[in-house]
């Protein structure tokens, strides 16, 4: 087998003997050296180990940022490999030991995953003028904090070797001396059996002894290795003064304080808690004994409890019970301290050491001498039922409101603030801090608030992923810690439930969540899960339960709703839609349409994904579109729905396609865009008649009529009204013939003919009176009264308009009690009364508008300008 020393022996022995001085005269003399030294052994793992190694320094070498740090590791890397080469210089493959084997295995790891590092460091650092100043800054800073981290690596692999090193060396010498003694004790083999034993029990003593060390060395590692305590510098935060002022209050109010600052990832808890101990008034109180926590790395309770002892500035120390050495040191001081134990939920999920973790914290709790201020992503307090936290109690940290959210991004990105989509984006983001600061950084980096509206749309959480894998400059990180809690990851359900959740973009109302998801019977389990880890909020009222946007788009890229839950989802939101034949005199419709007016935007995101799946029923959501359509056409007429139940039904060459055209077309006439609505009311009349459909056809006859009168083609309009009416007739539909005859009273309003009008009108309601069709009944009455207004009989025109009206509020026909109102001002304004008649025409501006009808927006506005001319000559 191979050597390390070979005919190349004696050079490669002069190798490493010249590399200490090597490294300090310059990298280049180094790596000739080290890879002479290499090539003297021929042993394939120490080869590997070592051609790693040399690779590692070549990279660190070449890297042009960063001296310090990369200057740096090349000489821990140096070390190690000499380390490595001389342990093992002249032994075969066979004389090294398993246990050594594998202590170089593992440092191959070591070095492999630390080539990793500087290989992703060496690219951007290749590309680092693509991103602009900002992000060039942010790679350094990165890239800094990677390169101490691999040489952080290099050291704990240097000592791990050298551990197991000596131990060899022990055990080596151990057989040599019972080589020795077996020749001396010729003859005597009872001594020699014990001594035997004796070197048996001393074997497995050192081997112990080895496990304990390197047991030891993994849960205690030295204090060097620590991260930093060093209190971070003073943030700049926005829109959390009214909390600040709430939690210094409590700081001063008493000889000791325990807070909690509570909430989900990204929120800002750790500088809202800087900036607390940064105030004048709690440095007052504390001075220089603030001492900061940082406890994202405490992930074993040895480390948390010498972090503990690094902050309060306590020696270094090989005691068995380091905490009871900080306890009575704390115990015995005179002086008030303020520990700051940030990121605490990092101790607090150790898995199965929760118990032991609350027996410190409630030991640090009961000292007369400290006070405690804790961050903790979550939604609930530690160890409740042994502290008595002060009180009141901090609420949970939320998003910022829009102007503190304004604010925050304008402080990084300046250039943005005539941008009029800030405020969209800002929203989109839901006011989150970390989302907003991520966000700005982008925007600083000349990236348009629009193109980031548009790159939110598509990439979702992952456009906010900074250089390196960190909770502060990742928003999916962030997000992903809460998930991967020692409670959430225990309860799959409460997973599950968030998915269902991040469905809703307005939260699901909890009344509703058992309907919602049938197969999560214990749902309520699950949302306590969820809201102990700051994964939901509920709303101000608590009749809701919400996700943030950030977290919701996470949870949709992530762990998509699986295929059985969606359907059951959906099917929950598709009975809460009105059924097609329901009036808007019916009893029940305005029952149905209150509990839809909450459900708007998540009806519409649950319609408008079941109608893209192509793995679902996409005609039981066209037969749910139409349903939902019959709400939006009387109550808040928007397209967006419809539009897309249109679009499916004509790929699927669905039967439903000319109901759906028919809806599309009942929306835009609500809309007052008759010229866009007649094209789909051709083609859904086409479309019945290939059916057969002779009553539909007639109702879509009836239509196309009205919008002939709508532009002034009265006796045209009229003449196909009343073919309609008779043909209605004709085939049984009454309720049909009943609108003809509305609608040719209506075209005579509109024409001026004011008795040929009235006549009609009456007709028409006294047939809907005969079919108890109330509505209808209301629609004739209103133009009744309008018609009498323009024949001067202004009180009874009033009094019809005014009933009308009352009668439409109270079935919740938003549009035709605005309808109303215009005519009142109508009717004021020809009576003379100038001053009601413009109040009447404002009122009705003002909801027309948000109706979003075109049509009546413009009366309102003429009749306005109208009135004011004359007001202002008077």
């Amino acid at each position: 087998m191979g050597l390390l020393s070979s005919s190349k022996g004696s050079d490669s022995s002069s190798s490493l003997a010249s590399v200490g001085t090597a490294t300090l005269n310059g990298a280049h003399l180094t790596l000739i050296l080290l890879e002479k030294a290499v090539d003297g052994t021929n042993i394939p793992f120490v080869k590997g180990v070592a051609g790693v190694a040399v690779e590692v320094i070549k990279i660190a070498k070449a890297i042009e940022t960063n001296r310090e740090e990369c200057d740096d590791l090349m000489t821990r890397a140096t070390s190690l490999l000499v380390v490595i080469l001389s342990s093992l210089k002249g032994k075969s493959e066979d004389a090294i030991p398993d246990h050594l084997k594998n202590a170089v295995e593992r440092l191959t790891t070591s070095f492999q995953e630390v080539l990793a590092e500087l290989r992703i460091i060496e690219k951007r650092v290749g590309k680092r003028s693509l991103g602009g100043r900002a992000r060039a800054i942010l790679y350094y800073v990165d890239n800094g904090e990677k390169l101490k981290g691999c040489s952080a690596k290099l050291d704990w692999a240097m000592g791990e070797f050298q551990v197991t090193s000596k131990v060899d060396s022990c055990l080596k010498d151990l057989e040599r001396h019972e080589e020795l003694k077996k020749e001396l004790r010729e003859g005597q083999e009872k001594m020699e059996q014990n001594i035997k034993a004796g070197q048996v029990e001393i074997r497995d003593g050192l081997t112990e002894i080895r496990d304990v060390i390197k047991e030891q060395t993994a849960k205690n590692p030295p204090s060097d290795n620590l991260p930093s305590t060093v209190m971070p510098a003073d943030p700049k935060i926005f829109g959390r003064q009214e909390y600040i002022d709430k939690a210094i209050a409590l700081l001063l109010l008493g000889v000791t304080a325990r807070l909690v600052i509570l909430g989900p990832g990204g929120m800002g808890k750790t500088s809202v808690a800087l900036k607390i101990v940064y105030d004048v008034r709690v440095k007052e109180r504390y001075g220089q004994y603030i001492c900061w926590v940082p406890c994202e790395q405490a992930t074993s309770i040895p480390l948390f409890i010498e972090l503990l002892a690094k902050s309060l500035n306590l020696p270094p120390s090989s005691s068995s019970d380091r905490l009871s050495e900080i306890i009575i040191f704390l115990q015995n001081s005179q002086i008030a301290y303020l520990l700051l134990l940030d990121n605490f939920e990092t101790p607090w999920d150790i898995e199965g050491q929760q118990s032991d973790v609350a027996d410190i914290l409630t030991k640090l709790a009961s000292l007369s001498s400290v006070s405690l201020l804790i961050t903790m992503r979550g939604g609930q307090y530690p160890s409740s039922n042994t502290i008595e936290w002060s009180t009141p109690r901090l609420s949970s940290l939320t998003q910022l409101d829009l102007d503190a959210a304004e604010e925050a991004f304008l402080k990084i990105s300046p250039d943005a603030a005539d941008d009029p989509e800030l405020t969209v984006l800002l929203q989109k983001l839901d006011c989150m801090p970390l989302a907003i600061t991520l966000m700005a950084k982008l925007s600083e980096a000349r990236e348009t608030i629009q193109d980031l509206l548009s790159q939110w749309g598509t990439e979702r959480t992952r456009l906010l992923d900074q250089p390196g894998d960190d909770r502060r400059t990742s928003i999916e990180v962030s997000i992903k810690l809460s998930l991967q809690s020692r409670a959430v990851r225990g309860y799959p359900d409460a997973l599950r439930l968030l998915s269902v959740l991040a469905m809703l973009p307005a939260g699901a109302a909890l009344t509703r969540l058992a309907q919602m998801c049938p197969s999560i019977p214990n749902w309520r389990a699950a949302l306590r899960i969820l809201r102990g880890a700051a994964l939901v909020y509920d709303s101000a009222d608590k009749s809701r339960v919400q996700v943030l946007s950030p977290i919701q788009s996470y949870i949709l890229l992530h762990h998509p709703l699986e295929q059985g839950s969606l359907e059951e989802l959906r099917a929950g939101y598709y009975q809460l839609a009105p059924s097609e034949e329901t009036g808007i005199d019916d009893p029940e419709f305005n029952n149905v349409c209150n509990e839809l007016a909450e459900e708007e935007v998540n009806m519409e995101t649950i319609l408008i994904n079941a109608l893209n799946d192509r793995k679902g029923n996409r005609e039981e959501a066209i037969k749910a579109s139409k349903s939902y359509s019959t709400y939006l056409r009387w109550k808040h007429p928007r397209t967006e729905v419809i539009i897309e139940a249109v679009r499916v039904a004509r790929e699927l060459r669905s039967s439903q396609l000319a109901d759906c055209l028919r809806w599309y077309g009942y929306i835009l006439r609500m809309q007052g865009r008759d010229d866009l609505a007649e094209a789909l009311f051709d083609e859904a009349k086409e479309q019945y008649s290939k059916r057969g459909d002779e009553g539909m056809v007639a109702e879509i006859q009836r239509i196309l009529g009205a919008i002939l009168t709508g532009r002034g083609q009265y006796e045209k309009a009229r003449s196909m009204i009343q073919e309609t009416r008779e043909t209605a007739l004709k085939i049984g539909r009454i309720e049909v013939a009943a609108w003809c005859q509305w609608e040719i009273g209506q075209s005579f309003f509109l024409e001026g003919q004011y008795d040929s009008a009235r006549s009609a009108l009456e007709q028409a309601r006294s047939e809907f009176v005969a079919e108890k069709d109330r509505f209808g009944s209301i629609v004739c009455l209103t133009t009744l009264g309008a018609t009498l207004g323009r024949q001067g009989n202004y009180d009874v025109a009033q009094s019809n308009l005014e009933e009308a009206r009352s009668v439409y509020l109270e079935m919740g026909d938003s549009s035709g009690a605005t309808t109303c109102l215009w005519f009142l001002g109508d009717t004021f304004h020809r009576a003379g009364n100038h001053s009601p008649a413009l109040a009447k025409f404002e009122e009705a501006l003002a909801i027309f508008t948000h109706l979003g009808d075109l049509q009546w927006i413009g009366a309102c506005e003429s009749s306005i300008a109208e009135v004011r001319s004359i007001l202002s000559t008077q």
